[in-house]
């Protein structure tokens, strides 16, 4: 199972590093629009703060088969080897994966909405398919349903080819997805806080610090080693 980080924010994703064991940072147009005035310069920093054994994703802007591979080819040689480019489910995008991913690329198809772009997507070469679960659930459509088929017949047809569930509005999402089987999810950095927090663990812990203090106050177990 992996974990990814979706966003370009520093600080919010430095945040999550020092918590979690998370396996890369994602971003997309949109992202990186929202939260920096040069992305360049924010993929960098990313890429610096999570080292070089960390996947980062970047996406390509560029809708045509020849714009895809020059923007493919300049983010690579930019953010090292740890990287995955991102190409949206299109024709096009299809054209651009087949290359990229015979020149070794790490390609991961992105905006993606449907059973059959899953799998012409892994066919094309892509490492990874980006449902946007809640895309999804917004057409009243049940996307831990779709996410299931999508890896049910990657598993069959596609193996290498993985799952990584986006787009989360909700924690019960994250968890409805991995449960159809989606290998790797990415989340933004508010969201994964309330996936390690319950209210029973709570619970426990405060019976826990109750009992422990009654009988020995202020002192901790290990000053019993001292």
């Amino acid at each position: 199972m992996r974990y990814f980080i979706d966003s370009a924010d520093l600080s919010k994703v430095e945040y999550v590093l020092e918590r979690f064991p998370c396996d890369g940072v994602t971003t997309n147009p949109a992202i990186l629009a929202r939260e920096t005035d040069d992305p360049a310069k924010a993929l960098r920093e990313i890429r610096d703060l999570i080292g070089d054994t960390r996947t980062l994703f970047a996406q390509v802007t560029a809708s045509d088969y020849d714009g895809m591979i020059r923007e493919a080819e300049i983010l690579k040689s930019n953010l090292g080897p740890a990287f995955s480019v991102k190409i949206p489910a299109t024709a096009e995008g299809l054209r651009a994966m087949t290359k990229l991913a015979k020149e070794g690329y790490s390609v991961t198809a992105t905006a993606i909405y449907s059973v059959q772009q899953v799998l012409l997507c892994a066919k094309a070469g892509a490492d990874y398919v980006a449902p946007y679960v809640t895309h999804i659930d917004n057409l009243c459509v049940d996307s831990a349903e779709i996410v299931g088929n999508m890896a049910k017949l990657l598993a069959y047809h596609a193996p290498r080819t993985q799952v990584l569930a986006a787009s989360f509005r909700v924690p019960e999402q994250v968890n409805r997805a991995i449960l159809a089987g989606a290998g790797a999810v990415t989340i933004r950095p508010e969201m994964f806080d309330m996936l390690i927090e319950s209210t029973g663990t709570d619970t426990e812990i405060e019976g826990f610090e109750k009992t422990w203090k009654e009988k020995f106050g202020k002192n901790g177990i290990s000053d019993f080693f001292k």
